[in-house]
């Protein structure tokens, strides 16, 4: 009699399969000072753990809170207040990432920098699922009103669903926060892992109507915040046997880790009554090398609720470019004229940030600013600045932004940056922990 034998028991020489598999578990970490979530003080969120695995890359905020009239009281479902787009990073003056007391990512103005970095790199569909999530929906207008589509839908997450109206939860990962967690996706053992982050005042992040709108909705009285949550869910990793044996085994050999990413800087000034412009930015490079210069401008638009904060003005700009020592970039003068809709430019350069930035072939390469968004809300300028003489890439970096307007800029003018650049540092094992050396 016959019998049919599985062939893979006469492969005895074949090598025996290992699990490879790798588990996640997300574990909430608060503040350290739990009253400060409400009283604009510095807030500071430790893992101090050093026995782990964790993955900063898909690391979270959550935020929650609930929005209620200053003097006292609920909104109505009718209300005409929600809260500008992007919010979350608006509730910050600054936000930082430090490794074992080490500082590696400092970011100032962390609304306006992620604003300005998410116009040019979300997708057209970010807004549907994700984007709302955190509380990103786009402008569609600059008025806290119907026609202003964005506005609606986060009016709705806010104010219109929830019970009792007002509260509100929502998540942002870190990757949208800083270009650490952005480039670096492996995971690290053996260090301290903190946030700071530096409140800010609600006028900067509520967005609401002072008029009679349009359609029905009642005109929104002055709100105030307060948060009920603010915490840090970090992934902890935990590996098979099998590669817990591997990253053991490194570790005990003293390995060094090299850690690259694109760091994000942010800084403002105020922009004088002239058709000229220059600024030398006070953001530090050091030998640190400059990839992008991302400007934009904003006339009136902090301090109030009745103001929009999450989108800019393009100021009749004819031509921006930097100067990094003496080396100009661009070298062309960009010869822009918004009024006659010469911009496309200027627009092409943001056009193709993402292509870039990301590697991502054009035609995938959408972001969430057309042409006409550029002119009405989003004139962001780009200004590439990577391709750097032998001379410049060996050179501490002075970097002045220069402008021509074709009118005077209004009074109550702030230009923001967003410098990114390249910044590396490794990690360091001792045996048992790892130090962070620059």
């Amino acid at each position: 009699m016959e019998v049919n034998v599985p062939s893979d028991m006469l492969n005895i020489a074949e090598p025996e399969s290992v699990d490879e598999s790798i588990e996640y578990e997300f574990r909430e970490y608060e503040p350290q000072n739990p009253a400060a979530i409400n009283s604009g003080q510095a807030i500071q969120i430790d893992i101090h753990n050093q026995d782990i695995y964790v993955q900063p890359s898909r690391s979270y905020l959550q935020i929650e809170g609930q929005v209620t009239p200053a003097a006292g009281g609920a909104y109505a479902t009718t209300a005409a207040i929600s809260f500008i787009n992007n919010a979350i990073p608006f509730f910050f003056s600054q936000i930082r990432y430090w490794l074992n007391g080490s500082e590696i990512e400092n970011v100032m103005n962390p609304g306006q920098v992620t604003t300005m970095k998410g116009m040019l790199t979300y997708g057209d569909d970010f807004s549907k699922a994700e984007g709302l999530n955190q509380c990103w929906q786009k402008d569609t207008t600059a008025a806290a009103a119907l026609a202003n589509t964005g506005w609606v839908a986060r009016r709705q997450m806010i104010i219109v669903k929830p019970n009792p109206v007002g509260t509100f939860s929502f998540c942002v990962p870190l990757k949208y926060l800083f270009g650490f967690c952005d480039d670096y996706t492996k995971v690290i053992y053996g260090v301290k892992h903190s946030l700071l982050l530096s409140g800010k005042q609600d006028n900067e992040v509520i967005f609401r109507d002072g008029g009679v709108p349009a359609g029905g909705l009642t005109a929104a009285a002055a709100g105030v915040i307060t948060l009920t949550k603010l915490a840090w869910l970090m992934p902890h990793v935990m590996p098979s046997i099998y590669y817990r044996n591997i990253l053991d085994t490194q570790k005990e050999n003293k390995i060094k880790v090299p850690v690259a990413f694109r760091a994000l800087q942010g800084d403002q000034i105020a922009v004088q009554i002239s058709t000229t412009f220059s600024w030398p930015l006070a953001i530090k490079t050091g030998t640190e090398k400059p990839r992008w210069l991302l400007i934009a401008f904003q006339t009136g638009r902090s301090g109030s609720q009745t103001v929009n904060p999450a989108v800019f003005d393009h100021l009749q700009v004819r031509n921006i470019y930097a100067l990094l020592n003496s080396d100009r970039y661009p070298l062309i003068d960009m010869s822009l004229n918004f009024t006659q809709m010469k911009t496309s430019r200027a627009y092409k350069a943001l056009r193709d940030f993402k292509e870039e930035y990301y590697g991502i072939e054009g035609r995938e390469s959408s972001n969430q600013v057309t042409p006409i968004d550029f002119v009405n809300f989003f004139p962001i300028f780009v200004l590439d600045v990577r391709r750097q003489s032998e001379r410049l890439k060996t050179s501490v970096h002075n970097i002045q932004i220069r402008a021509e307007f074709n009118a005077n800029p209004p009074a109550n003018t702030i230009a923001y940056a967003t410098l990114i650049s390249d910044r590396m540092l490794t990690l360091d094992s001792d045996g048992n922990k790892f130090n962070v050396v620059f």
